[in-house]
C-alpha cells in the first residue's frame, strides 16, 4: 500500500493508484513491502519500502525516511534534501539515496558521471561504488566507504524488484565488472546507519554467506 498525504489544509490522505499523477509537495509514504516507480522528464525514480518523501519539483526531492533510487542517462542538476541535510548532484547516473537516523543521508552511486555539492563541503566528484555521507545543516561530507556492487545488485529491491529493468543496467553491469577486477579476493563491506554525526555503524560481511548475510563483525567509528 502506498499513501499520499496532500498539502491541503487540513491534509487529505488517500491511496496511490497505478498510473496516477502526483502533485509537487504531496508526501508519499510506502508501507512494508510496497514500492513505487515514477517516470519524470529524462529520469526514473523509485521509492523503496517504508519510505516517506516528496518532490519539491522535477529536480528536487526531500526524503524523511527510507530509500530512493534515481536514474538519469542525461546530465541533470538534482537537489536532494532530508530532515537535516541537503546536497546538489550534477551529472548523470544511477544513485541510491538513503535517509540516516541522524537526519542526514547517504549517497550510493551505482554508476555515475558527476559531482555532488554541499554548503560546507564544497564539490566532490562521485565515484561508482563509493558511498558518501551528507550530514548536518549547513551540510558537509562525512566519511566515504567502498561497497560491494555485486552484493548490492543481488540484494537491493530498488534495483531488482521491478518488472522493467533500469535503462542503465548495462552501465551498472560495467561498474560491477570493473570493481570485481579491482577487489577480487577482498571482503564485502556494507554500511548500516549513522545514529549521530560522530558515530557510524558498519557491518563487514563474508563471502560465504548462504541464507542471507553472514555478519562477521560490527565496527563503530
Amino acid at each position: 500500500m502506498v499513501r499520499i498525504i496532500d498539502d491541503s489544509s487540513p491534509p487529505s490522505i488517500f491511496n496511490l493508484e497505478s498510473n496516477q499523477s502526483i502533485e509537487y509537495g504531496d508526501l508519499i509514504a510506502t508501507a512494508e513491502s510496497s514500492r513505487v516507480e515514477c517516470l519524470l522528464p529524462m529520469s526514473t525514480w523509485r521509492l523503496g519500502s517504508l519510505t516517506a518523501g516528496k518532490w519539491i519539483d522535477n529536480y528536487s526531492f526531500w526524503i524523511h525516511s527510507g530509500s530512493i533510487l534515481v536514474c538519469t542517462e542525461e546530465t541533470q542538476v538534482i537537489h536532494f534534501s532530508s530532515r537535516e541535510a541537503n546536497a546538489t548532484f550534477e551529472g548523470s547516473g544511477t544513485l541510491i539515496i538513503e535517509a540516516l537516523e541522524n537526519g542526514g543521508f547517504k549517497i550510493i552511486p551505482l554508476e555515475v558521471k558527476g559531482t555532488i555539492t554541499t554548503a560546507k563541503g564544497g564539490t566532490k566528484e562521485l565515484q561508482s561504488a563509493r558511498l558518501l555521507l551528507v550530514l548536518g545543516s549547513p551540510s558537509y561530507f562525512g566519511d566515504a566507504y567502498d561497497i560491494d556492487l555485486m552484493l548490492m545488485l543481488k540484494s537491493s529491491r530498488l534495483i531488482n524488484a521491478y518488472p522493467t529493468p533500469l535503462p542503465t543496467m548495462g552501465r551498472i553491469g560495467l561498474s560491477v565488472y570493473k570493481q570485481d577486477l579491482k577487489l577480487r579476493g577482498k571482503y564485502n563491506a556494507l554500511i548500516g546507519d549513522a545514529p549521530t554525526n560522530e558515530k557510524i555503524d558498519i557491518w563487514a560481511l563474508s563471502d560465504e554467506a548462504n541464507d542471507g548475510l553472514d555478519v562477521e563483525s560490527l565496527l563503530q567509528k
